[in-house]
């Protein structure tokens, strides 16, 4: 359970930080990317020891850059 919380709150604050100092719909959805591809490479080297952290990574950070980059895009439309 520990893992799951530490990849969750990693994928948190690695795509929160970059939206707000970017504000851009596209650097969250890139930071997701860059958090999945890594995300599944310490699945193939680590195996079953790191499947706690990769399941906390992974949806986490593909579900909030998508959440955060359509908030950017309804933010931008109405200023």
């Amino acid at each position: 359970m520990g893992e799951f919380a530490i990849g969750a709150v990693s994928a948190y604050v690695a795509v929160g930080a970059v939206w707000l100092a970017t504000g851009a719909p596209w650097a969250p959805i890139l930071v997701a990317l860059a958090l999945a591809a890594s995300a599944a490479l310490v699945e193939v080297k680590y195996g079953a020891k790191a499947t706690g952290f990769v399941v906390g990574v992974l949806p986490t950070a593909v579900i909030l850059a998508g959440l955060l980059a359509a908030v950017s895009l309804v933010l931008a439309r109405y200023r």
